[in-house]
Formats: C-alpha cells, structure tokens, sequence
C-alpha cells in the first residue's frame, strides 16, 4: 500500500477518506449551502479551481499525487464513489419538508455526495487538461466527453446560485409587472405581461372518468417593455418565450377552473451561467457522436440486425406500457424531443442488452465496442432529455427520480469503459460490472415505475 505506482487501493482509501470528511463535515457544520456560491462568490471559486489544477499539472513530476490523479487508477474509485452515492440517491424520496431521511432525502445537499462528484471532476478536470495541452487528433473523442462533462457539471452547479426563477399570476385583460420568487419576495419587472387569452383544451373524457385529460396550455399574450415596445406572444408548454434575458413558461393555471380559467401562471428563469452549461452538453453530444463513429464495426452485420430489432421491440414494448398516455400525450410530451429521445435511449437499450448477452459468452472485445456505441445512444438520450427538460421546465436537470437512474446507468457503464481499460484481462468483474449496469438500466426503464419515490414525486410518471 501507498508503494509507487499507486494503484485503485489508494484510490479507494482517498475516495473513502472524502466520504468521512464529509460526514464529519454534515454533522459538525450541516448541509451545504449553495446559496452561499452566488456571484461573485462562484466566480471566485471557479478560478482558483482553474489555477489549481493548472498548477497540479505543472508540478506533476513534483508531485506523485498529481501524476496519479491523471490515471485509471484514480478515476475508477472516483467513479465507483460517486455512483454509490447515486444509487443511495436514487433509493431514497428526495423531500425538502423534513419527512424524509435525515440526510439520505437531500443529497444534492450531502456534504459526502458533493466532495465524491468534486474530486470526481478534478479528475476529468486533471486528466482533461493534460491531454489538451498534449492534443493528438485520435484523443478528440475523449476530450469532447470529459470536458463536455466538466464544464456542464462544474458550471452548472457553480452557477444554480444565480439562477432566478420567479412565478408571475396573470387574470385575462390585466397587465403584470411584478412576479415572486420562492421565498415570497415580490420583484418589480422591467417589462409588463398583459394576458389577452388562456387557452386551455380537453382530450375527450374517458368512460368512468369525471372530466378529460388535459391536451393544451397556452397564452395569448402582448409583452410591454419600457422603451414602449409591444410584443405579441403564444406562451404554451415546450414554446417558451425570451424577452428581456428571461424565459418565460407557460407553468400553471386555475385548475378549479379547467377550461374556464381566466388565470394563468408563468415560470420566468434566468440563468447567466446558461452558455457555459449548454456548451458542455453540445461537447458532449458531439463527443458521443464521435464514439459512434469510431466503435462502428461493420463486419458483424448480425450484431446491428439484433440491435435493430431489440430497438423497435423496446420500443413497442415502452409506447404499449405508456398505454392510454401515448393516445392522449399530456401537454409535457408534445414536442419535437420526444421521438428522438425515445429512439436514441431504445437504440442504446437495445445495443447493450445484445452487448450484455455476448458477454455471458465472454466475448469481451466484441462486447467493448458495443458498450461504447450503446453508451453513446445513452448519452444522446439524456443530453436530448436534458434539452427537452430546459424547454418544458425551464432547467436541463432536476434530479427527478428518471433523472437519477439514467445518471446511475450511464456512470455504470462509464465505470465498466475505465475499468476495461486499467485492467483488461480481469473479464470476471468486467462481467460482474456489466450485469451490474443491465440492472441498473432495467430500474431506469421500468423498474422506477415500482419505486415509492418516483410514483410519488417523478414527473416521469404518466
């Protein structure tokens, strides 16, 4: 132990050691507060980070601490302490009114799931950075994803402080300025909202059922700003509007009404991190693209054919399970998303459901390739979520219960690529790990149907 090369042992003692620290942390001094990282705190924050890992690569030959951290066998402990926590995460009803667990219920908040993603993202961080400033074309794919990663992480956690969300009421025929935010503060807008029209529509009531599942949410409305422009608008649900650094979502109504409803409520966001969040994810759009391309083996037509088929049976299988939900889709699910989230994610399915039954045969390269290619779909079919999520909700990721356990899966397979790589002659726990990471997709895609955290709180729940 602790002999040169350090190998996963250390990683793991170090990766234990952060958890400990943020027990003792959690008890003595409580929660993180990330309110305490708004501007410009965060910005502060987010150069010294820079400057240090740029510094620990600068001393890397010093310092055998920092030559390590760019290696598999730190990022394979990392991976497996941050997915743990996750899966904890993805176990326990995330509640912020005191029922839950103490602790397990806000992890966003636990202080050993924050330090196990942040060494975690020094080390994508590290290692990003060393292979940019050793750029080869063929590491174009690797610099994609992890720095796609880091910056979307990194940026997208630094920068939630700063994020304004706000809810404005508006009745048919008066003009708002004003909106309020969580904690009840009233904020005086720099443009008004005057609501000409709600537009509530029913798909027609079911037999047995009381009224009918609604169909479509949406506002006519005209925008004032204060240099006297007016600005005629359709508000509804996934057609946001931009006007004045806020988007503006068609968030609520007077339910006691349905269609009747002469009230209608917006979500108004801004978020001045918003570019560095969305460059990460098209980096890494772009970077599964690349993987793709790269892992693509033509000869064993018969591999794709089964992949093909598996997709469109997912596929089925999914659209039949939705039920009545796919003929009457509520107003979250009309958008142009959806089918290509849903085909990417069943293609990924597909891909490595086919990739875990040849591992039962041990053939491991053939296996390699497809998890590759499968987590490349997967990455498409939550990076396409994401989007999907930022134009109906007006964020790319809330940690809903869905939400969860595709990141459980894609940190799975993601351990399964780093740990074929730092030991490629182990197949037993590759295989252990591969089963491992079937499972986990099987929670995402069904299995959270039966979890009382989703069914209660999951907005994935149809």
């Amino acid at each position: 132990m602790w002999n040169k090369p350090w190998k996963m042992k250390e990683g793991f003692l170090l990766g234990g050691g952060l958890v400990a620290v943020g027990l003792v942390l959690q008890a003595t001094v409580g929660p993180v507060r990330w309110d305490a990282l708004a501007f410009p705190v965060n910005v502060v924050v987010l150069a010294a980070f820079l400057v240090l890992l740029t510094a620990a690569w600068l001393l890397r030959r010093q310092v055998y601490l920092f030559e390590w951290m760019m290696h598999l066998g730190a990022a394979v402990p990392a991976m497996t302490y941050a997915l743990g926590l996750t899966i904890v995460m993805g176990l326990t009803a995330q509640r912020d009114d005191g029922n839950g667990i103490p602790w397990l219920s806000q992890m966003l908040d636990f202080w050993p799931f924050v330090l196990s993603y942040v060494w975690l993202m020094t080390i994508a961080g590290l290692a990003s950075l060393n292979h940019l400033l050793r750029f080869k074309p063929r590491e174009i794919p690797f610099l994609l994803n992890h720095l796609g990663l880091f910056l979307a992480l990194v940026c997208g956690a630094l920068g939630a402080p700063d994020t304004q969300r706000l809810h404005m009421t508006t009745r048919e025929g008066e003009t708002q300025r004003q909106a309020i935010d969580e904690a009840g503060n009233v904020h005086e807008l720099d443009f008004a909202v005057e609501l000409h029209d709600f537009i509530m529509e029913e798909y027609p009531a079911q037999p047995g059922a009381g009224i009918g599942m609604p169909k479509r949410f949406a506002s006519e409305v005209t925008i004032h700003t204060k240099k006297g422009e007016t600005i005629p608008a359709l508000i509804e649900v996934n057609h946001p509007l931009q006007v004045n650094g806020w988007k503006m979502y068609q968030y609520d109504y007077d339910e006691a009404s349905g269609t009747r409803s002469e009230i209608s409520i917006f979500e108004l966001v801004r978020e001045p991190w918003l570019p560095f969040t969305r460059a990460g994810i098209w980096m890494m759009l772009a970077g599964a693209l690349c993987l793709i391309a790269m892992k693509y083996v033509p000869k064993r037509a018969w591999v794709l054919l089964a992949a093909l088929l598996l997709t469109g049976l997912f596929t089925y299988l999914t659209v039949t399970r939705m039920g009545s939900t796919a003929k009457m889709m509520p107003p979250a699910l009309q958008s142009p998303w959806f089918i290509p989230h849903l085909i990417v994610y069943m293609a990924g399915y597909a891909i490595l459901a086919t990739a875990t039954v040849i591992g039962v045969w041990k053939r491991m390269d053939l296996v390699d390739n497809l998890v590759y290619v499968g987590l490349a779909f997967l990455t498409f079919g939550m990076l396409f979520g994401a989007l999907w999520a930022k134009e109906v909700w007006g964020g790319y990721w809330g940690w809903d219960p869905k939400e969860t356990w595709a990141a459980i899966t894609w940190l799975c397979y993601l351990l399964y690529i780093h740990f074929r790589h730092a030991h490629p002659q182990d197949r037993r726990t590759a295989l252990v790990l591969l089963l491992l990471a079937f499972l986990c997709l099987q929670m995402c895609w069904w299995g959270i149907n039966y979890l009382p955290s989703a069914r209660e709180f999951s907005v994935h729940t149809y």
